[in-house]
């Protein structure tokens, strides 16, 4: 009986969380593999980092603004880790291993699209539940993060 209630409490099996789970993984394996650019402590500041913000702005805009609800709004389980902190986070490092100044557009545009395909598909798999919020209100934010505020980081963690 006590297992039972925490594996509820760990929503492990929310409405669609499987999609969170594999590509969070697959993010975070690639984030791990594909370093090019990061070194191993900034890559560990990088995701401490982001991934801080990613649950930041879970609280924000799922608790306080109350514009969505993912997986069982009552309690934060595994797939919301996954969703705030872990596949953020890779995201964000993947984008930093290849972003320049010469291709940054071209960058922050890929990147921009992957985070707005990925809370689209999330959308339509009934994870994330939006109350108010249309899925096209993230197309500035991911192209402000992306464009400014991951590159600052970066700046900021390598002076």
């Amino acid at each position: 009986m006590y297992w039972h209630g925490v594996l509820d409490r760990l929503d492990l099996f929310a409405k669609g969380s499987w999609f969170i789970y594999l590509t969070g993984s697959v993010l975070f394996l690639l984030s791990i593999i594909l370093t090019k650019n990061i070194s191993r402590k900034e890559w560990i500041l990088l995701f401490g980092m982001v991934g801080f913000c990613g649950w930041m702005s879970n609280i924000i805009l799922f608790f306080l603004l109350d514009v969505m609800d993912s997986g069982d709004p009552t309690i934060g389980g595994l797939s919301d880790i996954f969703m705030f902190v872990v596949g953020p986070a890779a995201n964000a490092i993947l984008f930093l291993n290849y972003y320049t100044k010469s291709n940054k557009f071209t960058w922050v545009i890929i990147f921009s699209v992957i985070s707005l395909l990925i809370e689209f598909t999330l959308v339509k798999l009934g994870f994330i539940k939006l109350k108010g919020w249309k899925t096209f209100y993230s197309i500035p934010f991911y192209i402000f993060l992306f464009r400014l505020v991951l590159p600052w980081i970066l700046k900021l963690i390598r002076k």
